[in-house]
């Protein structure tokens, strides 16, 4: 009991030293009572604020990370990490943590906000980086160049010709296992439309790094894949009441 008083009065005097603006002394205090305490969550959120109030953001970032290891999926320290990482426009990992705190707190309206937001500029970013996305193909050297010969360029979005049975697009040899998980084979299987490869390539390096240029690669998939879906679905649709407009009620 006397040790849970002692905890408490440090945490009444480290809260009015941060009260009248003392950040810098009450962090080094913080850091001596937690010696005492190093299992207090209390103190150790207290000192995440002396931080961000001194705008020591990367410090701040890290002892957040250290508590949810500690603590585990705590609403307080979820929020912090999901707003600091907003804040820092780190928004994969921001989205990762307001979906965290949604599942403990469905109703939270300010995580509600922030994820609609985040979506909204995660696929903003991915559209600005597949406009700039093409295939060169380049000609024989061995040829002479001419204008006749100047090489297409062929885009992600080509009009693909309507066929009847859906299929997903399968690597040169199915059922063989990817020889290599680097960035620049994930970037080739993309731009030979191997969707499925380089996805499973870029959520396999996304796991091992968190690099948040993964996780928008992976999300220019997903939107690809859609987008391809919708497009052959509309153009089946259209192929058939063409179908029907010709051969009338010889279609059952």
């Amino acid at each position: 009991m006397a040790s849970f008083q002692n905890e408490r009065e440090q945490l009444a005097l480290l809260e009015e030293m941060f009260q009248q603006n003392k950040f810098a002394a009450g962090l080094t205090q913080t850091d001596e009572v937690l010696k005492q305490f190093p299992a207090s969550f209390q103190l150790r959120f207290l000192k995440y604020r002396f931080l961000r109030a001194l705008k020591n953001n990367a410090q701040a970032m890290h002892l957040l990370h250290e508590m949810h290891a500690m603590f585990g999926d705590n609403i307080m320290v979820l929020k912090e990490l999901a707003d600091l990482n907003f804040e820092l426009h780190k928004h994969p990992e921001s989205m990762l943590y307001y979906q965290k705190l949604l599942f403990l707190d469905s109703f939270n309206p300010i995580a509600q906000e922030r994820v609609k937001q985040i979506q909204g500029r995660l696929e903003t970013s991915v559209s600005e980086k597949l406009a700039d996305t093409q295939v060169e193909v380049r000609q024989d050297d061995t040829k002479p160049a001419t204008a006749a010969d100047t090489p297409p360029v062929i885009t992600f979005a080509e009009a693909v010709e309507p066929e009847l049975p859906v299929e997903e697009k399968s690597s040169p040899e199915p059922g063989r296992e990817l020889d290599y998980e680097t960035e620049s084979a994930a970037e080739l299987y993309f731009k030979q439309g191997l969707y499925r490869e380089s996805l499973a390539i870029y959520k396999k390096l996304f796991e091992k790094s968190g690099h948040a240029e993964y996780f928008l690669k992976i999300k220019a998939i997903l939107l690809l894949q859609r987008h391809e879906k919708n497009s052959l679905i509309v153009e089946r649709l259209q192929y058939f009441l063409e179908l029907i407009k010709k051969r009338g009620s010889q279609i059952v």
